[in-house]
């Protein structure tokens, strides 16, 4: 299981950084034509708006595969190593629940509905676009269920940020 959620960290962050360093590109090449060349470009509002959303999300699965998604930790905190232990097991079922119902159920019925729609500029379908919902859903569920059997195993993948280098610099 450690090899798989290696594999899968890699090339989930692999892609992120790549789409990242894309939109970075795109972005430069927008302000360039637009304040130097004085003829924008019409395609990279279109580019950057579509990038975000699946940086956004992958970004989104990502962060739940390293526990370091968004969270109050007030009752987590004042909780012993065991309740701690069953919390994280109770948060990773709600995002399998919520994953499956409301990104990949949810996400392939906007996917099918957008079917039959293109984007303004560059005519792209708007279900690849609308496809990251399910994805990045797939991927949480994934995740989630790595960190149940990890929690099973006594691992936990929370991030402290008492326990990070960060804290305090």
């Amino acid at each position: 299981m450690t090899a798989l959620r290696r594999g899968l960290d890699f090339l989930l962050g692999f892609v992120c950084c790549a789409l990242l360093a894309g939109l970075v590109v795109v972005l430069a090449w927008q302000v360039v034509s637009r304040y130097a060349l004085n003829e924008p470009s019409s395609m990279t509002e279109e580019i950057l708006r579509y990038g975000v959303i699946w940086m956004s999300m992958l970004g989104a699965a990502y962060a739940v595969g390293q526990g370091s998604h968004l969270s109050v930790d007030m009752l987590r905190d004042r909780l012993a190593q065991t309740g701690r232990m069953r919390l994280d097991a109770l948060i990773a079922v709600a995002f399998v629940i919520f994953a499956g119902g409301v990104l990949i159920y949810g996400g392939m019925r906007a996917v099918t509905i957008a079917a039959r729609q293109t984007s303004a500029v560059m005519q792209l379908p708007m279900s690849w676009i609308y496809l990251s919902l399910p994805v990045s859903g797939a991927l949480m569920v994934l995740y989630s269920i790595l960190n149940l059997i990890d929690l099973g195993r006594g691992v936990t993948h929370h991030v402290d940020l008492e326990d990070a280098d960060m804290v305090g610099e």
